[in-house]
C-alpha cells in the first residue's frame, strides 16, 4: 500500500499546521492547530476513526488549538507528547478558551480529555505507533519542541514543525536525525530572509535598553509567552544589566511551567538566576510601580493582540524617552506590525501616535533561509515539501533549493494530497 500525506493546514500560509500520514487505511496526524486573524480558522476536518495517534511538536496554538475538536470525541486516539509540551499545551489551550468568550464549540471540560489520551514521550525516544515506526529529537523552536521522524510502509518522512538550528541562552539549536529521508516536511517562515547575527543582535538591543534606562525611561518589550519571554530575561542576566526587569501577562506562568522541566533547557542555572532576578507583577499596584522607575516590562501579548502589553503601551508610547522593543515576528494585520510600520496604536481611544522609540530587533525562534537551507542539505531528502510560509517567499525559496541542492520541491495547498 502507498503512504500518502494529507495537507489539512499550514501549506501555503502561516498557522494552523496540520499533516496526515496514511498507509493501509491507518493515519497518524501530526499537529492539529488553528490560525488568528479577524476569526479563528481551524485546520481541515479529518477523518478520526482512521487515526492511530496524534503528535505533537510543540505547544503554539498554530499547531495545538485544534486539538480539543478531535479530543471531544471518544474515538479520540492517543496523543504522543513530552511532560514540558503537555504543560504549556494546557496553558495556552485555556488561555485560548477564556480570550474566545464562548465563541468556540468547546469549553475547558475538553483539557482534562486531552490529558488523559496523552502519551508521555522523552526526547530522542524510539517508538511504534501501530505500524508508524517514530523518533523524535529537539527541534530548538521552545522548551519541548520536536523534530520527528515517521517510518511507515517502507517510507521514511521528516516533519521539521518549527524549527530554530542556532543556539540561544535558552535552548541548543535543532538537532538532526541519522537518517535516510525520503520526503522532508519542513518549515518555511523565514523562506528568502536571513536573520542578523545574534550576537549583534542583543548587544544592540541591550545597549539600546540601557540608553533608555539610564536616561529615566522604561523599556516595554512585547513578547510571546512560552520560550521568548524566558530567553529575553537570560539575556538581561548575562548581560549585567542591573535595572529592575518586571514580567507580566501569561509569560509568568509559563516561566514556571518551564522550571518545571530542566531537562527542556539549554542551562537551567542561568535560566533560573534570571526568573530568581525578575519582578513578578501581581496586579495594578505592581504595574504602576514598574512605570515609576527605570526599568524593562517584559509582557505579552509579542505582537500586541491584546495580553497585558496593551495596558503599558498607551502609557509608554506618550513620552519620548521611553521605548518599546519588538524581539519576535510580528504578522501582517497586527497591532503590533501596523505600530511597527505607521507609529500608530489603534487603542479604545482611537489612534494613539508613538513618541516613545520604537524599533524591531529579529532575535527570532524560527531558523532563517541559511538556517534552513544547511539544515536541509545536511539531512539531504530525496523530496522536500515546504510549508508554514508565506507564499511568495516559499516560492523563491523552491527554486533556490531546485537548483543549489537538486532536490525535488513541492508547495502544496491546503487539502492537496501527495503520495510518498
Amino acid at each position: 500500500m502507498s503512504v500518502k500525506i494529507r495537507f489539512l493546514g499550514g501549506a501555503q500560509e502561516i498557522g494552523r499546521n496540520a499533516i496526515e500520514i496514511d498507509h493501509d487505511n491507518s493515519s497518524l496526524l501530526l499537529d492539529y492547530g488553528a490560525s488568528f486573524n479577524s476569526t479563528v480558522d481551524f485546520a481541515m476536518p479529518v477523518q478520526i476513526k482512521k487515526l492511530k495517534g496524534i503528535i505533537c511538536s510543540h505547544a503554539h496554538l498554530d499547531h495545538t488549538a485544534g486539538f480539543p475538536l478531535i479530543y471531544s470525541s471518544s474515538l479520540a486516539p492517543p496523543l504522543f507528547i513530552n511532560s514540558t509540551t503537555l504543560d504549556l499545551t494546557n496553558l495556552l489551550i485555556q488561555d485560548f478558551i477564556k480570550i474566545s468568550k464562548n465563541k468556540l464549540q468547546f469549553d475547558s471540560t475538553v483539557l482534562p480529555l486531552i490529558n488523559e489520551k496523552a502519551r508521555i514521550i522523552e526526547d530522542h525516544s524510539e517508538f511504534h505507533i501501530d505500524d508508524f515506526f517514530v523518533k523524535v529529537v529537539s527541534a530548538g523552536h521552545i522548551p519541548g519542541s520536536w523534530v520527528t521522524f515517521i517510518e511507515v510502509g517502507g517510507k521514511k518522512i521528516l516533519y521539521t514543525g518549527d524549527i530554530n538550528v542556532y543556539d540561544s541562552f535558552l535552548l541548543k539549536g535543532a538537532e538532526k536525525i541519522n537518517e535516510d529521508v525520503d520526503l522532508m516536511i519542513c518549515e518555511s517562515t523565514y523562506a528568502c530572509l536571513n536573520h542578523i547575527p545574534r550576537a549583534r543582535l542583543i548587544e544592540e538591543l541591550v545597549n539600546r535598553s540601557l540608553e533608555v534606562l539610564d536616561n529615566g525611561g522604561n523599556v516595554l518589550i512585547p513578547s510571546f509567552s512560552v520560550g521568548r519571554s524566558q530567553e529575553i530575561a537570560c539575556m538581561f542576566t548575562k548581560n549585567n544589566v542591573d535595572y529592575p526587569i518586571y514580567m507580566d501577562g501569561m509569560a509568568r506562568t509559563a516561566s514556571e511551567i518551564i522550571l518545571n522541566h530542566p531537562e527542556s533547557v539549554r542551562d537551567y542555572s542561568l535560566l533560573k538566576e534570571s526568573l530568581s532576578k525578575v519582578k513578578i507583577i501581581n496586579g495594578k499596584k505592581d504595574r504602576k510601580e514598574a512605570l515609576e522607575e527605570p526599568s524593562v516590562i517584559i509582557s505579552p501579548a509579542g505582537m500586541l493582540k491584546g495580553g497585558a502589553a496593551t495596558y503599558y503601551i498607551s502609557r509608554i508610547i506618550k513620552e519620548p524617552k521611553n521605548a518599546v522593543f519588538f524581539v519576535g515576528y510580528l504578522a501582517k494585520d497586527t497591532p503590533g506590525r501596523e505600530m511597527l510600520e505607521k507609529r500608530i496604536f489603534q487603542s479604545e481611544k482611537g489612534q494613539e501616535p508613538v513618541k516613545s522609540d520604537l524599533d524591531w530587533f529579529g532575535i527570532s525562534s524560527h531558523a532563517d533561509m541559511k538556517g534552513l537551507i544547511d539544515y536541509i542539505r545536511a539531512i539531504n531528502p530525496e523530496k522536500l515539501v515546504l510549508i508554514h510560509g508565506e507564499p511568495f517567499r516559499m516560492l523563491e525559496m523552491s527554486k533556490i533549493v531546485e537548483q543549489e541542492l537538486g532536490l525535488d520541491c513541492i508547495l502544496p495547498n491546503n487539502g492537496e494530497e501527495i503520495q510518498v
